[in-house]
């Protein structure tokens, strides 16, 4: 005999072993039945749960140093630009067009 319980006890029951039945209705108004385990037991499934991230001083460490290896020499050196153009601002464009219709 079956009975219609919640999402909560239908998970407990699945976790304590007991068959489970899931029926739902299609877009199409039809009705479709499996069992939990044919849903959830697919190896292609992939359960991903949040967690709180938590602070990993090795992990920290480990980025500084590749970091500090990855880093050139002169990094910390000014490079004078090539040249002015338009772009850089360093001319003001026209204050109003010299056109006149």
């Amino acid at each position: 005999m079956l009975i219609e319980k919640t999402l909560k006890e239908a998970l407990a029951d699945y976790i304590k072993g007991k068959p489970v039945t899931v029926l739902w209705t299609r877009d199409d108004g039809s009705m479709d039945v499996r069992l939990l385990s044919d849903i959830l037991e697919q190896e292609e499934n992939h359960f991903l749960v949040n967690v709180p991230a938590y602070h990993n001083p090795e992990f920290a460490q480990a980025v500084a140093e590749m970091v500090e290896q990855n880093r050139p020499e002169n990094c910390s050196a000014e490079v004078a630009p090539a040249g002015t153009t338009e772009k850089d601002g360093s001319t003001t464009p026209p204050l109003q067009s010299r056109i006149r219709l």
